[in-house]
């Protein structure tokens, strides 16, 4: 698969991430003293699994990485505690990082049996009580989209491999190369 094609599949990804990037960054210029999170603060950086898209995005930025990245994160795959791109406290695909990632700890809300919850990090927003509507991500919404866009990327694939509907990270890095065979 070359990079065109590479770059068609996710195009709809990217787009969802660079919405979700550009409402962050207006959270943390809104918020500039009440948010805490920052490299070194690593404490949600667990090992999870992805959709196939997100997999497949993660694993487009491995292998562009240096090899002696490459290794130290292979290295890390085996303890499932921690986030194997997680190297030194910090992110070592920070930019390909999934929506989980780009979203945790920053408001959202959600329904609950017609109940809205608002949740954030406890470390980050201190002294706040309540936010604005524009300020909050709706999970539900976030996922709904996250969802269509992944079948969309499911469906633009002709191949035998058996796509799961959730990957881990430690299989994400080599999803590329699977999909490419």
């Amino acid at each position: 698969m070359d990079d065109e094609h590479i770059h068609l599949v996710l195009n709809n990804y990217y787009t969802l991430l660079d919405r979700v990037d550009v409402h962050i960054k207006n959270l943390e210029k809104r918020y500039t003293d009440k948010i805490t999170c920052k490299k070194g603060c690593d404490a949600c950086c667990k090992f999870l699994t992805v959709f196939p898209v997100e997999a497949f995005a993660i694993s487009v930025a491995f292998i562009k990485l240096k090899k002696s990245i490459q290794k130290k994160i292979e290295k890390k795959i085996k303890n499932q505690g921690v986030c194997p791109l997680l190297i030194d406290q910090a992110c070592t695909l920070y930019s390909a990082r999934p929506v989980i990632c780009r979203t945790h700890g920053y408001p959202i809300y959600m329904k609950k049996e017609g109940e809205t919850f608002i949740d954030f990090c406890p470390e980050n927003f201190k002294g706040i009580t309540s936010f604005p509507k524009d300020a909050l991500l709706s999970i539900d919404q976030l996922n709904t989209t996250l969802i269509a866009i992944n079948q969309h990327f499911i469906e633009s694939f002709e191949t035998d491999l058996d796509l799961p509907d959730r990957i881990p990270i430690s299989e994400a890095i080599i999803l590329e190369q699977k999909l490419k065979n």
